[in-house]
């Protein structure tokens, strides 16, 4: 894959460093290996965090309390098993799925995949800003309008483009740092709110679905696997430059890329679980009207502190 250069744009492509592939050696398993292949799976799994996904389990945790805590870490495994299989097609033929089904298919399914695609992209990125615009509000205490903070959204978006330029390490290191104030600002609210531990233990490994429940349970599966996810992991690993062609060349990527992914979405599921046990502790069996992100940050504000 050439290292594609626009404008002066920082290269599109991370060079992987080669091994002697005849050394028994190489098969050992490399931390420094790992950080060379770190970094598709961080920006993967941003989507396993976004404002639907927290809004699926602040509800989650409001009307059906731990109980399906079970559900939250079974989705984000089979998440996980759909996206390695992306990563592998992306890895093996060095195309990914958007260009594998312009070559596969005839014009008519092409297109309908193509528009199921852009609608799936087009309903998460309606959650996205507008989930933005309710957490600017928050941040600001009221003084920002949601108007106000939709535009200020889009701006931002533009902006994160721009960070592209600088390289795909920087863009990944940026995101990563994102997902890092997540866990530290969430795990302060879930240390916050007294959450049970022998609950939370139970939720994960007792499978439980009340008939009650099976809505927000069908939302927080929805919420968490996206098709649109799928063509973008298949592209992200491409940004790695293997040294080699060979084979065993594309095994090890596979493996790192299966481990990177792993620990990203293990770091997905532990910020979904301290939204969902916060508002399953602070919430749950309470008399309270549809909650959503807008009127979940008040009553936070209310129940924990101004700071949560």
């Amino acid at each position: 894959m050439p290292e594609a250069r626009n404008d002066g744009a920082a290269p599109a492509v991370v060079a992987v460093e080669d091994v002697n592939w005849d050394d028994p050696s190489r098969d050992r398993f490399s931390i420094r290996r790992l950080l060379q292949f770190m970094g598709p799976g961080i920006l993967m799994s941003i989507a396993y965090v976004d404002p639907g996904n927290l809004e699926s389990d602040l509800q989650v945790g409001a009307q059906a309390g731990y109980v399906l805590l079970w559900l939250l870490l079974l989705s984000t495994f089979m998440g996980l098993i759909v996206q390695m299989q992306a990563a592998k097609l992306g890895v093996v033929t060095g195309r990914h799925l958007a260009q594998h089904c312009r070559q596969q298919y005839p014009p008519l399914p092409r297109i309908a995949l193509w528009l199921m695609a852009e609608i799936a992209i087009i309903g998460s990125d309606v959650q996205e800003v507008i989930g933005s615009a309710i957490a600017l509000a928050l941040l600001s205490g009221g003084r920002l309008p949601l108007w106000a903070g939709v535009l200020l959204t889009a701006a931002d978006s533009f902006a994160l483009l721009f960070i592209e330029r600088l390289g795909i390490r920087v863009l990944e290191g940026f995101f990563a740092g994102m997902v890092g104030v997540m866990v530290v600002a969430f795990g302060v609210m879930y240390s916050r709110a007294g959450v049970p531990l022998d609950q939370v233990a139970r939720g994960f490994t007792v499978p439980h679905l009340p008939r009650k429940d099976l809505p927000v349970a069908v939302a927080l599966m929805g919420s968490l696997i996206m098709p649109h996810n799928i063509y973008l992991h298949s592209a992200l690993v491409q940004t790695r430059k293997l040294g080699s062609d060979r084979p065993a060349a594309k095994r090890e990527a596979l493996t790192y890329f299966g481990i990177e992914s792993a620990l990203s979405l293990v770091v997905a599921v532990v910020i979904n679980l301290f939204i969902t046990a916060v508002f399953a502790a602070g919430f749950s069996g309470a008399d309270l009207p549809d909650i959503g992100l807008q009127n979940a940050g008040k009553y936070l504000g209310a129940t924990y502190g101004e700071l949560v």
